[in-house]
């Protein structure tokens, strides 16, 4: 059974799973991921032991509903799309905005992990937070040009009861916790994969992660590093995944460290990421 991811997500590695995949450890213990996101690693490995976890309390949110109680996620997005499909593209916006603004004043239960699912898919990139703000500034691209909302389709409802299946019928915890929390978990015989938000300059607006300076770029960088030289001592295997910077390379220069391209939509341009392992199998 293939899983997709169930929420739309900066840096999303769906699309990269030729190159990360191969680089996993044939075998584990279990499989730990600090910085979720999307979890598309996780789900296209399908770990029985695992832990995962984010610092993004909305996105967390979001997993621990879809695992507890999809059928009512699912009921919240046909009861939106009931209304939203007959609107024009100006009153889809309007609507999105009004939506989006009301989250920050919500509880964090599960009809706020509807909200937020449903906005990031609606919104353009998937992008609701501006300058630290829920704001909706544009319709995706796929809504705005085709007026078509996958997220809405049969298909997507039945891989978020595949994806709920897999973390009940599996051994795993969900955490809202600082990284080094979560990595100093990891035992020999763990697998920890690290997707961390990238440290490097953008040429768009949005304002993630792009309001760094370079004392700050070092200072994670350095810190992520040393953590991860934790684990280098207890004998755990980790990969992680970054941007190719001139910090990043000098700072893990110690490391494995393998290139791959990837796309970028902002910039109509083709990039180099890397793939940072401490093991060579």
């Amino acid at each position: 059974m293939s899983l997709k991811t169930f929420v739309k997500w900066p840096g999303n590695k769906s699309k990269y799973m030729k190159y990360i995949v191969p680089n996993v450890p044939e075998e584990f213990n279990r499989y730990i991921e600090p910085f979720v996101g999307s979890g598309a690693l996780l789900l296209k490995l399908k770990p029985t032991k695992w832990i995962i976890n984010d610092l993004n309390k909305d996105l967390i949110n979001c997993w621990k509903h879809v695992m507890n109680d999809p059928e009512h996620i699912i009921a919240g997005f046909k009861k939106f799309g009931k209304k939203f499909k007959r609107l024009s593209l100006e009153k889809k916006k309007e609507m999105c905005k009004k939506l989006t603004a009301g989250i920050s004043s919500m509880d964090y239960d599960i009809n706020r992990a509807i909200r937020f699912l449903l906005m990031k898919y609606c919104a353009y990139m998937g992008n609701i937070s501006i300058k630290n703000e829920n704001k909706f500034s544009g319709l995706d691209s796929n809504i705005y040009v085709k007026n078509r909302c996958f997220f809405l389709e049969p298909n997507s409802f039945k891989n978020l009861l595949d994806v709920s299946e897999f973390l009940n019928t599996t051994k795993g915890k969900i955490y809202n916790l600082d990284y080094k929390k979560i990595l100093s978990k990891a035992k020999i015989g763990d697998f920890v994969f690290l997707d961390p938000p990238y440290i490097e300059d953008h040429d768009y607006d949005f304002d993630y992660n792009n309001d760094h300076k370079t004392e700050k770029t070092d200072s994670f960088l350095k810190s992520l590093r040393d953590e991860l030289k934790k684990l280098d001592k207890k004998g755990v295997k980790w990969m992680m995944t970054q941007a190719e910077t001139p910090e990043v390379k000098r700072i893990f220069s110690g490391y494995k460290i393998i290139k791959f391209k990837v796309y970028r939509y902002f910039s109509n341009t083709y990039k180099n990421e890397l793939i940072i392992k401490n093991f060579t199998e």
